[in-house]
Order: C-alpha cells, then sequence, then structure tokens
C-alpha cells in the first residue's frame, strides 16, 4: 500500500492541481476577478497564477521525498511518477498565465 501511495503521488497531485485550476477559473470567471486590478496584474491571474507555483512546488517536493527512498525498483517508479506528474501539472498549469481569462457573452451569462 505504501508503494502504491508514494508512486502515486505526483500523480495525484498533478489531478488534484488541475481540477482546482478549473474550478477557480470558473470561479474567477463568474466573480469577475479578471476585472479587479490587483499589483500590475488582475487578481484573476494572482490567484491562478500563486496556485499553479505552489503546485509546481508541491510537485519538486514530491520527486524530492520519492528521491529519499532506498534504491531499488520503488524508488525508479516513484521517482519516475513524480516527475511526470510534476511535468503534467507545468503543462496543464501554465495557460493560466499566457493565455486570455474569461469569455463574457452577455446572452448566455448565468448571473449568481
Amino acid at each position: 500500500m505504501t508503494l502504491l501511495a508514494r508512486a502515486s503521488a505526483g500523480m495525484i497531485l498533478w489531478a488534484l492541481g488541475f481540477s482546482l485550476l478549473y474550478a477557480l477559473h470558473g470561479l474567477g470567471c463568474v466573480h469577475g476577478w479578471s476585472g479587479m486590478p490587483l499589483m500590475g496584474g488582475t487578481l484573476f491571474r494572482w490567484v491562478l497564477g500563486l496556485t499553479w507555483l505552489i503546485l509546481g512546488c508541491g510537485g519538486i517536493v514530491i520527486i524530492y521525498w520519492t528521491g529519499t527512498m532506498s534504491p531499488g525498483f520503488e524508488r525508479r517508479l516513484a521517482v519516475a511518477c513524480s516527475v511526470a506528474g510534476f511535468f503534467g501539472t507545468v503543462v496543464t498549469g501554465a495557460p493560466v498565465i499566457v493565455s486570455s481569462s474569461c469569455y463574457h457573452d452577455p446572452q448566455t451569462l448565468i448571473q449568481i
């Protein structure tokens, strides 16, 4: 059971991070965070960018943690999965920094 937890920790972080970024994106769009200026950017970019950075740091910590395991198959498997999870987090989270934030169509906008 410990092997399974260690081997899948990086991928679990990626899945949680993807879900969290997706949820924050929707929440930010609905509440207009992209129109709230904050320190040279918008609240939307700061929240998503900081969340992405924290997830990336978590991925690095998991890679380090799995690298301290005793040498062998378990360590190689855990490090490989952690690295895959880290790069998955970086690649799937990068659009929060470089792409447009929200699309508002007044015809379909739902007010909550």
